[in-house]
């Protein structure tokens, strides 16, 4: 598992390409949501494995793919929490853009007050856009580094730093489960509303940007938010990256999947789905 990825100097350039200007899938008014839930429940330690069948499926894919991936669930209903391939290290990307969203919410609702029409525009660039020049508006509007950071002290993530430059840090899945859980479960410092806000958000990712842990789910009724990232490191190798939820055919769970070291980003996202895929299967009653 590579523990030595370097930070790229053009992280900026790179995390995201940037879209139009005209916001597509995305709405202005916060509909209600049945994820969130009150309080602030933690997001268990994933250190513990997937079942064997599973871990051993999840191995064979490994071996005959030769790809480095890492993958972590919290299963809402049973309060399980498991990863596979837990020290990887990859580049955050453009999912860092999930805990901006979440600082700028956690801001509004320590001033008591709702989103802007602007701080809305720019959320639903960053988010559902993946817009990169949004993301600079809204990393420096927040506070940068030092907010962020904050962000990720209150979500118990303790091995992803915030940089400067947003994206060229690395994280790691079980990290990035917590960011994501955060979102679909709800969390005592952001309110009902501005919560339910950011899960519209994640369910309205631009339909080009719905890969990733959208793979191999099959029912049409299930809720999938989702945020992507892509990027190379210094060896111009892609880490290609996909953290949500998943609500459906009774069941709910938070998913993150990892990847690094492939030539090219349409290889990373192609190990990243099959991996996705596997879990997903499992998961919705297909493969246990």
């Amino acid at each position: 598992m590579r523990t030595d990825l370097l930070k790229p100097a053009a992280a900026l350039l790179l995390s995201a390409g940037l879209l139009s200007t005209a916001i597509t899938g995305c709405t202005g008014q916060p509909a209600p949501q049945s994820v969130t839930v009150p309080g602030s429940p933690a997001t268990p330690s994933a250190s513990s494995e997937p079942e064997l069948a599973l871990r051993m499926e999840l191995d064979r894919y490994a071996a005959e793919t030769g790809a480095d991936f890492s993958v972590a669930i919290y299963e809402y209903g049973s309060n399980r929490a498991w990863s596979y391939q837990p020290d990887g290290r990859y580049l955050e990307a453009s999912l860092v853009k999930v805990p901006i969203l979440l600082t700028l919410l956690r801001q509004a609702t320590e001033e008591d007050r709702e989103l802007t029409a602007e701080e809305m525009e720019l959320a639903e660039l960053m988010i559902c856009q993946s817009d990169n020049a949004a993301t600079d508006e809204l990393y420096a509007r927040t506070g940068g580094a030092g907010e962020l950071q904050r962000t990720y002290g209150l979500l118990g993530v303790s091995g992803t730093e915030a940089s400067e430059v947003w994206g060229a840090n690395e994280t790691t899945v079980e990290d990035q489960l917590r960011i994501t859980t955060a979102v679909a479960r709800g969390v005592d410092w952001i309110s009902a509303g501005l919560q339910d806000y950011a899960v519209q958000l994640l369910e309205s990712v631009v339909p080009e940007q719905a890969w990733g842990i959208s793979a191999g789910i099959l029912d049409p009724l299930a809720q999938v938010g989702l945020k992507n990232g892509w990027l190379q490191d210094d060896f111009l190798a892609w880490n290609v990256s996909s953290s949500g939820f998943v609500l459906g055919a009774g069941s709910e769970y938070s998913i993150v999947v990892l990847t690094a070291g492939t030539e090219t980003l349409d290889q990373g996202i192609t190990v990243l789905e099959g991996a996705a895929a596997i879990v997903n299967r499992w998961e919705l009653g297909a493969g246990g």
